[in-house]
């Protein structure tokens, strides 16, 4: 279960990151789709590999559950983490430091971040229940 929010969490992150860096202009927007469909890529297959490593032989409503349970663990964490602490320093510092004005832009990243990793389980799933059925059948097949 953990492993499963932990890689939740790195996808998390990098999706962050991504939007942040294209966000800031940093990156032209034909550069970020790519990165973005790299990334989206790259987390999918780690998580898929997480999840089949850590629920090989286990029933299909256990790992639904190791898989709902990391991402509403990721999903109650992440803007917890995040935006707490942010806002605990907004009401601390004066106006003129601008923290106010970065809040929404963060409160965004953190949003499409959890609603692409969100879709990462939800396409990973599907990915990994059609190998695994995939799998059955060249067995049966062959047998």
């Amino acid at each position: 279960m953990v492993a499963l929010a932990m890689t939740n969490a790195v996808g998390i992150v990098l999706f962050g990151i991504l939007y942040a860096v294209a966000g800031a202009g940093w990156l032209p927007q034909s550069a970020f789709l790519a990165c973005l469909v790299i990334l989206f890529g790259l987390v999918t297959a780690l998580w898929i590999g997480v999840e089949e490593r850590q629920g090989h032989g286990r029933g299909a409503v256990a790992r639904l559950g190791r898989v709902v349970f990391g991402l509403v663990l990721v999903g109650l964490v992440t803007p917890t983490a995040t935006l707490m602490p942010l806002f605990w320093l907004d009401s601390r510092l004066p106006a003129d430091a601008g923290l106010t004005a970065m809040l929404a832009p963060i409160m965004t990243i953190v949003l499409i971040a959890l609603a692409l990793i969100a879709l990462v389980n939800v396409v990973g799933g599907l990915l990994a229940i059609a190998r695994t059925m995939l799998g059955g059948r060249r067995r049966g097949a062959t047998t």
